[in-house]
Formats: structure tokens, C-alpha cells, sequence
């Protein structure tokens, strides 16, 4: 599903090339959750942005699904976007005064479909996870775990193949995050990639495989 090949990310400070990512080599396989690891500052939620075709390498080469991701054009780049990923952001990033269903509903804007089936796609995927019956509600009317699961239906909306959670439970309680980690758990059993970044060792332990990051280095 996925194939980075000799990765790098460099950023010109106007002093010194500081590296983000230095020669990632990395595969995971279509159905697979993988959680990456490191601390603050290793290249993380670069990596992450690098496989979303949201930040271009300085080096090496992205294959997800068989495109080369950053040989496309721009345009085709959002299309690629919207057709293969979904992401969960750590902030949820909810909109307060959209209701859940036409938060998720954000995710198909650009989508050439009917309205109606637009609709009946954000309510199948808002009682995949569990919120049927609340479609209507406002962030505020919702827990913090049934908002962190209105930010998944939204990533999960467009059908895409590959799905990419940044700390999707680092501003949450644990009982929430739990919510959030079974629910990224359950969606992996049914067959969705899921690729999670995440600093915390109790969130990694859901996944089939961790992936250690040092300085912008694969490590373990």
C-alpha cells in the first residue's frame, strides 16, 4: 500500500540544512496499522503530512498504492488527497456551529455527487461509529469521545483507502482516548490502513506494528 524510498525532508534555516527525515525507508501493507513513534522533534508528523502529499521531500520517493505521489501535478495532488486519504486531526478540528453530520459532510465539498448521496454517505459513516441518531447535535452537545468519533466519520466519508491519525488522543482523557484508539482498532479489523503517529506507548499498543523514529531516522 504504501513504499517510501530513501526519504528526506530538509529545511533551510538561513544559518544551517536542518534534516527532518533523512533516508526513511519504509513499507506497510494494504490492511495494517501501524503506529509511529519518537519524541518531540524526530519527524513524526512530518512523515505523516509526507504520506497525506501535503509536504514534498527533499529526496526519495512516495508510492502509495502504485502512484508515485509527488510526480503528480498540484491538481492531481488534491485529487489524490481526497480519493485515497482520510485524516484525523489532533485537534478534531470540529467546526462549533456545524452539526456532526454536516461536519463530516466538509469532506465531500469537493466531491462531484449528488447532495442526496452526500447525505446518506455522512449518515452511514456517523452510525459506523456508533452516532446514529445524533446527526443533528453540535460539537457542544457531544462528549469529547462522540466528537473524536465525528472527526473519524469525517475522515472515513470519502472511502479513502488509507487512513492518518496525528495523536488522534493527545488532548484527550484516557477513557476518551480508549474510545477513540477501539475505534481506530475495530476499523483496521474490517480492513482500512490506518497509520498513527503518537508519543504515547499505551496508544501504540493497538497497533500490529510500531515504528521508532530518532531524528528523523528509522531506529527500530
Amino acid at each position: 500500500m504504501i513504499e517510501l524510498q530513501d526519504v528526506t525532508k530538509t529545511y533551510n534555516t538561513g544559518e544551517a540544512l536542518v534534516y527532518a527525515l533523512r533516508d526513511v525507508n519504509l513499507q506497510v501493507a494494504e490492511g495494517e496499522f501501524v503506529a509511529i513513534m519518537g519524541p518531540s522533534g524526530s519527524g513524526k508528523s512530518t512523515l505523516l503530512t509526507i504520506l497525506g502529499a501535503m509536504n514534498s521531500p527533499s529526496a526519495g520517493q512516495v508510492t502509495i498504492d502504485g502512484i508515485n505521489v509527488y510526480q503528480l501535478g498540484a491538481e492531481r495532488q488534491a485529487d489524490f488527497r481526497h480519493e485515497y486519504v482520510g485524516f484525523v486531526f489532533q485537534q478534531l478540528q470540529l467546526l462549533p456551529y456545524l452539526t456532526a453530520q454536516e461536519n463530516v459532510l466538509l469532506a465531500l465539498a469537493v466531491a462531484k455527487l449528488p447532495k442526496a448521496t452526500k447525505i446518506a454517505r455522512a449518515r452511514e459513516v456517523l452510525a459506523q461509529v456508533g452516532l446514529a441518531g445524533k446527526e443533528g447535535r453540535l460539537p457542544y452537545q457531544l462528549s469529547g469521545g462522540e466528537q473524536g468519533r465525528v472527526a473519524v466519520a469525517r475522515a472515513l466519508v470519502n472511502r479513502a483507502p488509507l487512513l492518518l491519525a496525528d495523536e488522534p488522543t493527545g488532548n484527550l482523557d484516557r477513557a476518551t482516548g480508549v474510545q477513540i484508539l477501539n475505534l481506530l482498532r475495530e476499523l483496521n479489523r474490517t480492513g482500512q490502513t490506518v497509520v498513527m503517529v503518537t508519543h504515547d506507548p499505551h496508544a501504540a499498543s493497538v497497533a500490529g506494528r510500531i515504528v521508532n523514529l530518532l531524528d528523523g531516522q528509522i531506529v527500530a
